[in-house]
């Protein structure tokens, strides 16, 4: 939910850029670093505990390319996520690193894309969720992952 919520996110606040529609669970390859590419961002959605696996991709980005990272991961693991990033980056690599949690970074472009008005953040969610569901999962699935806005 979390990596379909961010690329229906991407596509909310970016609808010129082509995001891709694919499962969730796809690994990443060499043609692709992270789970997605905007820009010169690499956007990776890792929403479990700090992992090896995750380390050294951000790692490899940040070595062998000019891209920033954003790790999006569950709030509540933040802290673990820092320690472990700052234990197992250069300093120089860290200063491309942004850490944020999956909440802030889809709920922010919604506040603001809503002009900070509830009325406007409550329209941006229904868009959101809408291209959630119609993007993702209805071509993806599962259809018990829809969220239905009120």
């Amino acid at each position: 939910v979390a990596q379909y919520l961010v690329a229906a996110k991407l596509k909310l606040r970016f609808p010129t850029e082509k995001i891709p529609v694919r499962q969730f669970n796809q690994g990443d390859t060499e043609q692709r670093r992270a789970d997605f590419q905007i820009g010169a961002a690499a956007i990776e959605v890792a929403l479990g505990t700090p992992d090896e696996k995750h380390l050294d991709q951000v790692r490899a980005i940040l070595e062998e390319t000019q891209s920033d990272v954003w790790l999006l991961v569950r709030t509540h693991r933040m802290n673990g996520w820092r320690d472990e990033l700052t234990d197992a980056m250069e300093k120089n690599l860290l200063q491309r690193l942004v850490l944020t949690s999956v909440e802030s970074f889809v709920g922010q472009n919604v506040t603001e894309l809503g002009g900070f008005s509830l009325a406007g953040k409550a329209e941006q969610l229904r868009a959101l969720f809408k291209i959630y569901n119609e993007q993702w999962i209805d071509v993806l699935g599962p259809k018990s992952l829809r969220i239905l806005p009120r």
